[in-house]
């Protein structure tokens, strides 16, 4: 059979695409903070305040993670040391070791939490019901993105999963997505990448030769593009995904 007439190979981005990385991240995030900082802290806050500061601590941390300033190892307990001191609690004694254990306990169980985007299950069910095989595509690490496609109910549905970790590129990079074709038995001609992020999912996949569908869930009027965008994981079966 030609492969021009088999279904398109779809790539899906795991957090924020599928995985609903926010509302799981934010969960561990507040028992992390009660139990492990709260009691060690002298000044009062709150773990909303506290959330607030990581996640943007922790964005910044991942673009350095990214651009290769910040290794995995590194990155793990700064973005905890960064936001508390960006709540302006004062250096003390064990901040870093506090820091080190909330790391570690971050690491430890959000990857286990279960929630995904509305209509994930169904539509991953549909796709693969209509030929399509489906790969993870990630940066994410290794040892934590297999556990959240295993316990979240979606390893069925995809034939790999491959994350930047064991590439040894992450996205937007070219060779993540030349490798992995290579590992999925794929071409740039049948690839298509569908993933929230702008620079790592679309522009890496445009610039690597795919297709790419762009996952913007927060977007209510979505904006006039040449590149297609969704933001319900639903409209993906009302779309000729085989459109390259």
């Amino acid at each position: 059979m030609s492969t021009s007439n088999l279904p398109a190979d779809l790539f899906f981005d795991l957090d924020r695409t599928l995985w609903d990385f926010d509302r799981n991240s934010r969960e561990a995030l507040e028992e992390i903070f009660m139990e492990i900082a709260e009691p060690n802290l002298l000044h009062q806050k709150t773990a909303a305040e506290f959330i607030a500061v990581y996640e943007v601590e922790n964005a910044k941390c991942w673009k350095a993670y990214r651009e290769g300033r910040i290794t995995k190892n590194e990155l793990r307990p700064l973005r905890f040391r960064k936001a508390l001191n960006g709540l302006g609690i004062p250096a003390f004694d064990g901040m870093d070791a506090l820091a080190e254990s909330m790391g570690t306990a971050y690491v430890e169980r959000a990857p286990y939490l279960t929630s995904l985007f509305d209509g994930a299950i169904e539509v991953c069910q549909m796709l693969k019901a209509r030929g399509h095989r489906m790969f993870i595509l990630t940066n994410g690490f290794e040892e934590v993105q297999h556990i959240k496609v295993n316990r979240s109910g979606l390893e069925p549905f995809f034939d790999g999963v491959y994350t930047s970790d064991a590439l040894g590129y992450k996205k937007p990079h070219p060779r993540c997505f030349t490798q992995v074709l290579v590992l999925a038995s794929s071409t740039a001609e049948r690839a298509v990448m569908i993933g929230d992020d702008w620079q790592c999912d679309v522009e890496g996949a445009i610039q690597a030769g795919w297709a790419a569908i762009h996952f913007a869930p927060n977007q209510k009027q979505l904006l006039s593009t040449p590149i297609r965008r969704i933001n319900s994981l639903r409209t993906l079966l009302e779309l000729d995904l085989n459109q390259q």
